[in-house]
């Protein structure tokens, strides 16, 4: 409902804003018009087809903490083998960001997108007929590198197509995507295991991403930015096709900024303007997918042996993304109001209090439950902000490769979580140590991204 009630706000937007566009100087770029423009129905419609593609992915990550228990009971998997399975998908994810994400920035947005979802779909429908839990391992792995490529180049494409005054609810209507995928597939995946058996959940995942590779062939458009950097011959009548379905008149400079930036190379990254930027979004990624991807991972399966039935467990898992999705889009429309990393600082603060009282309170099942919803809402939320923040510091050229390298240096963390968490309870700690040990790289990350400084190169 909330994804609809944003996506209805941002159509009146497109309705009530007059057709004049802001060119007082004709020598206006097509970056500064889109970005003081009202968002057209094209821009609106571009950021729901990656919004609907991120929900697929909520569930295609997640989809082996929900058939966790079952696989561990079907295959006799000890936490260490159970952690790696659940950290097979991230490693791929982790690598698919850091390579694939990069070739966004020379083959187009539009044309990684459409690969990587090919690539998830084969994944998807593989997991459902492994033997054992090595194919899986494999499986899984070649999922998370196809869902990793598409991560960055969602959000760059998103942050690329939206205006500078609602580019932060754009990304939060995007990012919201992920925990409403998880949470309809945790939902989805209660009665499927229940009726049927933990293969269904991939068959259900790879099946929806089978339906959505025409969509996105025929209806989802390449960067604006891209191809205004590339500017070449052969790109000439793509650019004017799309400056005339967003209704803009061809400005006499159609670059996408300064025509020096086509020169730059990924080591800009680190130049002395973005040096001090890139370090401190890499800590804050790595240590919030740390943090999070042990709550999301292990949650379940630690309230099942705790004495919770397995579709309690799952439920927890459902209202915690649940949660993430009122915090999305709260993160979202608060970041036109306030500086957005001081306003994530604030979301890690919370999400640190969520999970020490999640672990050291002696909680009854509903109170397990929103409890479980405040953790989802703040961490989700405090994501949303990295996500808003990353594309805000790099010129177009190293766009998708700045926030694929920041991805894949997160996913690092998502990696090691799970595995980390065997290997801690391996160790003889409770499930209420745990999550106190978890929840402190928290307090580094909300540090961390107190200190980055916005240069707004999309504005």
């Amino acid at each position: 409902m909330l994804n609809f009630a944003i996506l209805l706000e941002l159509t009146w937007i497109t309705i009530k804003s007059p057709r004049k566009l802001l060119m007082n100087d004709e020598n206006q770029s097509v970056r500064e018009i889109i970005n003081q423009r009202k968002m057209s129905f094209f821009q609106i419609q571009t950021v729901f087809i990656c919004t609907v593609i991120n929900m697929l992915d909520g569930f295609d990550v997640l989809v082996m903490s929900f058939a966790a228990s079952s696989v561990a009971s079907e295959w006799s998997l000890n936490p260490y083998d159970l952690g790696m399975l659940l950290s097979s998908g991230l490693l791929g994810m982790a690598i698919g960001s850091i390579l694939l994400g990069p070739l966004a920035d020379r083959i187009g947005r539009r044309k990684l997108v459409n690969t990587c979802l090919g690539i998830v779909t084969i994944g998807m429908f593989a997991s459902a007929f492994c033997a054992n839990n090595y194919q899986l391992l494999a499986f899984r792995f070649i999922t998370g590198i196809g869902i990793g490529g598409m991560l960055a180049t969602l959000t760059t494409l998103v942050s690329e197509y939206s205006n500078d005054t609602k580019r932060g609810l754009c990304i939060g209507f995007l990012q919201s995507g992920y925990p409403l995928g998880a949470l309809l597939g945790g939902i989805a995946s209660v009665y499927l295991i229940s009726a049927y058996e933990w293969r269904s959940l991939f068959i259900f995942g790879g099946s929806l991403s089978l339906i959505m590779i025409p969509i996105t062939y025929w209806k989802l458009p390449e960067s604006l930015d891209f191809l205004l950097l590339e500017n070449g011959p052969r790109y000439k009548s793509r650019i004017q096709d799309l400056l005339i379905r967003l209704g803009i008149d061809s400005p006499k400079s159609t670059s996408a900024n300064t025509a020096s930036e086509k020169n730059l190379s990924w080591s800009l990254l680190f130049s002395n303007g973005m040096k001090t930027n890139t370090i401190y979004l890499w800590i804050c990624y790595f240590l919030l997918m740390f943090s999070f991807y042990f709550v999301v991972s292990w949650t379940p399966k630690l309230l099942v042996d705790a004495g919770l039935t397995t579709g309690q467990g799952i439920s927890a898992g459902v209202y915690l993304q649940g949660g993430g999705l009122f915090g999305a889009i709260c993160l979202g429309l608060l970041g036109s109001k306030f500086k957005v990393p001081n306003l994530t600082c604030v979301f890690f603060i919370f999400g640190i209090s969520a999970m020490l009282f999640y672990g050291l309170a002696d909680l009854s099942l509903i109170s397990l439950m929103f409890v479980s919803a405040a953790m989802g809402f703040f961490l989700i939320g405090a994501m949303i902000g990295l996500y808003t923040i990353a594309p805000s510091i790099y010129p177009a050229n190293v766009r998708v490769s700045g926030v694929g390298f920041a991805i894949g240096i997160g996913r690092i963390g998502a990696i090691v979580a799970p595995v980390a968490g065997g290997l801690i309870l391996n160790s003889g700690y409770s499930n209420s140590e745990i999550f106190v040990i978890f929840a402190i790289p928290l307090s580094l990350a909300a540090l961390a991204v107190y200190r980055i400084k916005l240069n707004a190169s999309l504005n």
